[in-house]
């Protein structure tokens, strides 16, 4: 009897690091630091934007050496790479934005230069030359890209009415009136 709990254990602590395994299969985007960095400023929402518009320029020079070098190994795979990084990055950017929208975070320090740096995104990935090896990833870091873009230059215009209406919410992290 033993033997067999002993046995029915052994499988499913099996079974268990094998999904556990599996799932970190799928890249995180964010280096250890990165995700360290993120998390310290979970508070301060200004500086968590700020931190994820350093770290997609980031992985947009990266492309953009990626590209230039002709002569690195890998070269196709680690552009689709950084394409998707570019991409969950972005999409991690707008999950922060939706969060701190519906919060009433005042945020709009950082979506001036959020607006400034995603407008620029969408031109940086159309001088990546196309690539049968890399054309998937390249279009959804295009429609990311635009996607940010879009939603912060409508986000700092409601942020600044919002604020307007209600004066004594501005420079707050919390959340506005109900």
């Amino acid at each position: 009897m033993f033997r067999r709990i002993a046995c029915f254990l052994v499988v499913l602590l099996a079974f268990g690091l094998s999904a556990r395994l599996h799932a970190q299969d799928r890249t995180d985007p964010l280096t250890e630091d990165e995700v360290n960095q993120i998390r310290d400023n979970a508070i301060h929402p200004d500086e968590r934007i700020k931190l994820y518009i350093r770290f997609i320029g980031e992985r947009l020079d990266a492309v953009r050496q990626l590209v230039a070098n002709r002569q690195a190994a890998d070269r196709k795979a680690q552009i689709r790479a950084k394409l998707e990084e570019f991409t969950n990055l972005c999409d991690e950017l707008q999950d922060n934005l939706d969060t701190y929208d519906s919060a009433h975070a005042d945020i709009r320090k950082s979506l001036k230069d959020l607006v400034a740096a995603s407008g620029k995104w969408p031109d940086t990935l159309h001088t990546v030359p196309a690539d049968p090896a890399y054309e998937f990833s390249q279009k959804t870091a295009q429609e990311a890209a635009q996607s940010a873009a879009d939603q912060a230059k409508h986000l700092a215009t409601e942020q600044d009415v919002y604020f307007d209406t209600h004066k004594k919410e501005r420079h707050g992290n919390g959340t506005g009136p109900d």
